[in-house]
């Protein structure tokens, strides 16, 4: 008996710990409500192919609920099995798929979206492996791509050029263009953005090129950020856009505990074509430009929240100009508000507002300015114990 001591203690503990996972998902489970659209004008099929993300959080606790919401169920983290969520853990939503349909070839990646990309033929991956990690003198592109159809899985490392003029270098986005492979890197001596040009088929590097970098200017610091769906798509992507500001540290502080930008830039990327340019903005653009930005086929939308209304900037890549400022009202402003998400996605804005009498959810035409759905939120199944919890949105995904 003694012999088995170990494989008892063991099977022992498995059990305890599975068993006390049951009951405390039982538990958790009885505790969380269900989060249904309420219609108040509109057409619900608006709501076919949406899916919020959001949590469930009890005011008195920073222990949170994880959920997805459609208009057919809430997905509650609480309600999967102990397997399921293992296998979720730390898998980000937009990834979901990719693990869930192709397990073999995304086993032992870093799950990050910005290192992976997906069309209909193929999920392509690239991470820069270093490896020196004390000096940043031996960096390769880590390269795989799977093709769909076949599921052959082609695997290849290339050399990062020049690498000894950079500090630190992280993969940004990718993008497959016929059989170019585009990676977009931040890094550098200086703050700078670079496309590196792979051949798929000779699995070289055919070219090397900076896309934009941060101004130099002294006593300051900077700010680079990317416009783009990468947090919500790993799909193509025509466009990214740049924002760069340059704050003097010695500069005054304004009303509002800024300091005023001695460079703010918007920098357009053509992923296609290799090229970038410098638009020409109205000069509070830059400023007001945040995630809820996106670009939607050859427009680039920029809405920002007013007293009353989103107001969206719109401007025309094609013919390179400002459009008319669009002007979408919120309804039950009367109500004090408490949080607010704002998206575009797929030429639709979305507003969802908490208030003190529960949440609102507007779905507006970008193209005729209409109102397509106007909605509210309402937490069913809720207990006793629930009645502190707040719901919080935080991002919507195209589901189709």
């Amino acid at each position: 008996m003694k012999r088995y001591w170990k494989v008892i203690s063991i099977c022992l503990i498995t059990i305890l710990v599975i068993g006390t996972f049951y009951i405390q998902s039982s538990l958790a489970t009885s505790n969380h409500g269900k989060i249904e659209f309420e219609k108040v004008s509109g057409d619900e099929d608006e709501l076919q192919n949406i899916m919020l993300i959001g949590n469930f959080l009890p005011d008195d606790s920073n222990l949170y609920q994880r959920l997805q919401i459609t208009n057919e169920e809430t997905i509650d983290s609480t309600n999967l099995s102990f397997f399921q969520r293992l296998s979720k853990a730390g898998t980000p939503d937009l990834l979901e798929d990719l693990v869930e349909k192709h397990k073999h070839f995304m086993r032992s990646k870093e799950l990050i979206p910005n290192y992976f990309f997906e069309d209909e033929q193929i999920v392509a991956y690239v991470n820069i492996k270093n490896s020196n990690k004390q000096q940043m003198k031996e960096l390769t592109f880590d390269i795989e791509v799977l093709t769909k159809q076949s599921e052959e899985v082609t695997a290849f490392q290339v050399d990062v050029p020049q690498k000894e003029n950079n500090y630190s270098m992280n993969v940004v986005d990718i993008q497959v263009i016929n059989n170019d492979l585009k990676i977009i890197t931040r890094g550098g001596n200086r703050e700078e953005l670079r496309v590196y040009t792979i051949d798929r088929n000779t699995q070289k590097l055919v070219s090397d090129e900076m896309i934009t970098a941060v101004p130099v200017v002294e006593n300051s610091w900077s700010d680079l950020s990317i416009i783009d769906d990468t947090f919500y798509s790993i799909g193509k992507q025509k466009y990214l856009l740049i924002k760069i500001e340059v704050f003097d540290r010695n500069s005054p502080y304004r009303d509002d505990g800024k300091r005023h930008a001695v460079v703010d830039e918007l920098i357009l990327y053509d992923t296609e074509n290799n090229q970038a340019k410098k638009i020409d903005k109205p000069s509070e653009m830059v400023e007001s430009m945040d995630s809820s930005s996106a670009i939607y086929d050859s427009t680039i939308f920029i809405p920002s929240q007013t007293a009353n209304s989103v107001e969206v900037h719109q401007y025309d890549i094609e013919n390179d100009k400002w459009g008319e400022i669009l002007s979408f009202d919120l309804s039950d402003t009367k109500d004090n508000e408490r949080g607010f998400h704002t998206q575009i996605v797929n030429g639709k804005l979305y507003t969802i507002r908490d208030t003190d009498h529960g949440h609102t959810i507007v779905i507006s035409d970008l193209q005729t300015g209409k109102s397509l759905y106007q909605g509210k939120l309402k937490v069913t199944n809720q207990g006793e114990v629930q009645k502190n919890y707040r719901l919080y949105i935080y991002g919507i995904e195209d589901v189709q």
